[in-house]
């Protein structure tokens, strides 16, 4: 008998027309199912598995520290958003297509050198591109033949030089179909010693004939069977151990061990051809230290201070363990930055440090949010960046652009202020909340002190227990409980009044308070208290503060094993039925249905999640379900609050200990979105125009637009003021223009902002990530069709569709326009019309397509409830390089929801 879940899985198939294959990513609608009935492995789980234990193996570490995780997290995200595209069989080593499969995987293995040959070392463009192969090299184990001719383990030619001995087109394959049973896909029979792999209706390779093998599954419309319904269909993948998807179901687990097994290999190719510096640098080994400095006349002093502080924590690391991965030094004034540098050489970052100046000055504010931005766009995820100036932010528009960028890599910002020129920049403030850090108000004398503060918290294992804003006029107590796994554990409060120092006690659970003489560190400064204790005893410690009125900062952290490495919302992408779970762009907006995803390290048993203000009042329980093959993670349904909040876990640890811990990344829902484009390659020396859309769902407004890339390619930004009504939306397009000299296989981080011109907390921003490649542009006819990726009912009487056009076509598009829409109801009565105000302007203009290349518009209409089917027809032109223009016309049908 089939069961509800399968019934459930077969009746939503049904509805669906679009393709999907590979291993699933992490959670998609299959996945739930599978991992749920059967515990099929995932790319996710693949990946995890596979370059975890080269860490290990690599570093000596008995888990992976924070910053390893996040490199990895890296890595698994580029390898799951190859899914969203179904149409190249290279990406997927379908149709046979090893030769495309293979020069693939060569081109993403110089990325991923070039990228770390790079100065400096571009350790997001190597995990990019490594992602992105390892996709392709895992989807040949569950797609090809290997494993039914016996083998267990990686092919020892995948993502190496040479052609692999696949079968010719006129090659036979497949010989009919095994009959599984009535409520599994056919079997097929595979014929003939060499290695094939299985084509997928809607690809670019077209199977041949009935004499090859098919993908399979309910999707796949390469092979049909006897099944009328067009439901069941024969073919050989191995993607789940689930028979209705994948007919080779029963080769899964074999297919997976070979792939984690030929993970693992690509990844030791790329080590056997660079120097242990950039091994580390691609697999986070080590944390990063981060400074953004001000450079004008009166920061003399601090600078000094700074400077020692900073060297002697450089010093006493070299040869450690906790020696940083990266150094990173952003020098600011007025009217100049830089140069920034990052780095993982210790003497040059201290020769840097120590070669800044103070010079110049005389006006107040300072160009403090460009030399964090400088210094954020070249740090690795997951560190700390400590800026320190005695002025007033001349450039406070970019600080949505800052929090951002900050919070996309998980960085938290520490503003250290000597003083302010003119009243303090509510960036510094809001940036500190945002991303988990903390703002310190003091005396020029005291930089070198505060400045030790790096040292505690740039560390490997560093987690937190408790992070806090809040007022402490009258006194405020908070249980702080210590694990088995915690070696250390600091406190560290703040107060923005200058000289004003909060009271803070800190109470060991004998009852003995912890003061200067007991204290592994114990730093007293004019605004604030810095205490370190090295082997707390275990058990409930007591923290209370009083005394401080004004905005207060309490950050809790501790160096330990038990992680809380991750909370991140996310939604659903890619294509059925191999939809995962890919984290969202910017913050998201009030009300909106989302999915909460967290990942635990070093946890004995399930915690208990609970979302909460940032003064620690609790918001709301979180109910998170444990993965079932991966029991360190955990997802569930989430409908965004309508406030800000951070997500806690607790529980109790192997011991019996309790424990706390958090992700200190504050979520801000925001009723202002940023929507990046389809990513497109750049070219040396050619523009490239990208566009974003920018939606305001909350009150009319006016918004400033900024754009910031780390390259500096950024020529045009059009329009920078957009007035938005409510529910309205409008293009944003971005020009870039890489030097002629431009690095082949380098990034470019492009950070786009959109932040009201009356309400300093309503921000958001899109970061993307695009790369330079060194491919020729194609001369011949561009061409392109058109699918629907998805639908929203965006409210009552309003349908968004988003619409994926692809050039299909034998040249590169230099333009390609979308000039109208026709619209036509096709069943039912009423008239649809275009949302212009929800719409993108046409005509819209979109330049460079390459061949194979897509991009993705959002379309919105105005449908009557009366309509029940109507079709959408894009008219439009192509450009090709000679600029002569192709006409083309793209229909689809549309069901409303």
């Amino acid at each position: 008998m089939r069961t509800a879940p399968t019934l459930l899985l077969a009746s939503f198939l049904l509805l669906v027309n679009v393709p999907g294959n590979a291993f699933c990513p992490k959670n998609g609608f299959v996945c739930f199912i599978t991992s749920k009935s059967a515990g099929s492995l995932t790319h996710q789980d693949i990946t995890q598995r596979g370059i975890e234990e080269l860490d290990k193996r690599y570093f000596a570490v008995p888990k992976l520290t924070a910053s390893m995780q996040k490199a990895l997290d890296q890595i698994i995200e580029a390898d799951a958003k190859v899914d969203e595209d179904q149409t190249s069989s290279a990406k997927h080593f379908d149709g046979e297509n090893a030769a495309g499969a293979q020069l693939r995987l060569a081109t993403l293995k110089q990325n991923v050198l070039d990228a770390l040959r790079s100065d400096p070392i571009n350790a997001t463009g190597a995990r990019d591109n490594l992602g992105s192969a390892l996709h392709t090299i895992q989807d040949f184990y569950s797609h090809s033949n290997w494993v039914e001719q016996g083998n267990s383990g990686a092919h020892p030619g995948v993502g190496r030089p040479g052609a692999l001995p696949f079968a010719g087109p006129a090659t036979p394959t497949c010989a009919g179909f095994t009959d599984t049973g009535l409520f599994c896909a056919n079997s097929s029979n595979l014929v003939g010693s060499l290695l094939t792999s299985g084509y997928y209706g809607g690809e670019d390779r077209v199977k041949p004939g009935a004499f090859k093998c098919s993908h399979g599954g309910p999707l796949d419309k390469s092979s049909p069977s006897s099944d009328p319904l067009g439901y069941f269909r024969e073919g050989i993948n191995k993607d789940t151990l689930y028979c209705d998807i994948s007919p080779h179901s029963s080769f899964h687990n074999t297919a997976a061990s070979a792939a984690i097994a030929a993970t693992q290999q690509f990844v030791e190719d790329i080590k056997a051809e660079i120097t242990p510096a950039q091994l580390k640098a691609l697999l986070g080994a080590g944390p990063t230290l981060a400074f953004a400095i001000d450079t004008t006349g009166s920061m003399g002093g601090i600078i000094a201070g700074v400077r020692a502080s900073a060297t002697s924590i450089v010093d006493a690391r070299l040869g450690t363990d906790e020696e940083p991965l990266q150094y990173v030094l952003a020098p600011f004034n007025d009217p100049f930055t830089g140069p920034t540098i990052a780095t993982n050489d210790a003497g040059l970052f201290k020769g840097a440090i120590g070669g800044l100046g103070a010079s110049g000055g005389g006006d107040c504010p300072e160009l403090a949010m460009t030399g964090m931005y400088n210094g954020l766009s070249l740090a690795d995820p997951g560190g700390d960046l400590f800026m320190y100036t005695d002025a007033s932010a001349k450039d406070a528009g970019l600080a949505g652009a800052v929090i951002s960028l900050a919070k996309s890599k998980d960085i938290k910002i520490y503003p250290i202020l000597f003083g302010s020129c003119s009243p303090l920049t509510p960036g510094f403030l809001q940036a500190a909340a945002e991303t988990g850090g903390q703002v310190f108000f003091l005396f020029g004398g005291e930089a070198g002190t505060v400045t030790q503060l790096a040292d505690l918290v740039a560390r490997n294992n560093v987690v937190q227990v408790l992070s806090l804003v809040d007022t402490y006029a009258g006194a405020k107590s908070y249980k702080v409980p210590v694990d088995s796994s915690m070696s250390r554990l600091t406190v560290s409060v703040s107060g923005t009044v200058q000289g004003v120092q909060p009271v803070v006690t800190l109470t060991r659970p004998d009852g003995v308070v912890v003061t200067a003489a007991n204290a592994t560190r114990y730093l007293s400064l004019s605004s604030g208290v810095i205490i370190s204790v090295d082997s707390p005893p275990r058990g409930a410690w007591t923290l209370a503060i009083s005394g401080s009125s004004d905005t207060t900062y309490v950050n809790v952290n501790g160096v330990a094993d038990l992680a809380f490495s991750s909370f991140k919302l996310a939604r659903f992408g890619a294509q059925p039925p191999h939809q995962g779970l890919l984290t969202i762009d910017g913050e998201p907006g009030p009300g909106q249905s989302l999915y909460a995803v967290a990942a635990l390290t070093g946890i004995a048993s399930a915690p208990q999640f609970q979302l909460r203000r940032k003064n620690f009042d609790l918001l709301a329980p979180l109910a998170l379900e444990q993965d079932q093959t991966d029991s360190g993670k955990f997802f569930g349904a989430l409908t965004v609050p309508g406030e800000a909040f951070v997500a806690y876990a607790t529980g109790t640890d192997g011991a019996g200990f309790p424990y706390q811990r958090l992700v200190s990344v504050m979520v801000q829902p925001q009723t202002v979105s940023v929507t990046p484009p389809s990513r497109q390659d750049l070219r040396p020396g050619v523009s490239t125009t990208l566009l974003y859309q920018v939606r305001n769902d909350g009150p009319a407004g006016t918004f400033g637009i900024s754009a910031t890339d780390d390259q500096h390619y950024i020529t045009a930004v059009s329009p920078t003021v957009l007035t938005l009504a409510t529910g309205e939306s409008a293009s944003v397009a971005v020009t870039l223009m890489p030097p002629a000299g431009a690095r082949i296989g380098g990034s470019d981080s492009i950070t786009v902002s959109a932040q009201s011109t009356s309400v300093a907390t309503v921000h958001n921003s899109a970061s993307l990530t695009v790369f330079v490649t060194g491919a020729a542009q194609v001369p011949g006819r561009p061409d392109f069709t058109a699918a629907i990726v998805g639908q929203e009912t965006v409210a009552p009487g309003v349908i968004g569709i988003d619409v994926r056009l692809t050039n299909i076509g034998v040249g590169t598009a230099r333009d390609m326009t979308l000039s109208s829409l026709s619209l036509r109801t096709l069943a039912g009565t009423g008239t649809v019309t275009l949302n212009t105000a929800l719409s993108p302007a046409l005509p819209m203009i979109t330049p460079n397509v390459d061949v194979g290349s897509f991009f993705t518009v959002r379309l919105t209409f105005n449908v009557p409830s009366t309509v029940q089917r109507f079709s959408v027809i894009e008219n439009g032109g192509v450009t090709d390089l000679n600029g002569v223009i192709y006409a083309y016309s793209q229909a689809q049908s549309v069901i409303p929801k």
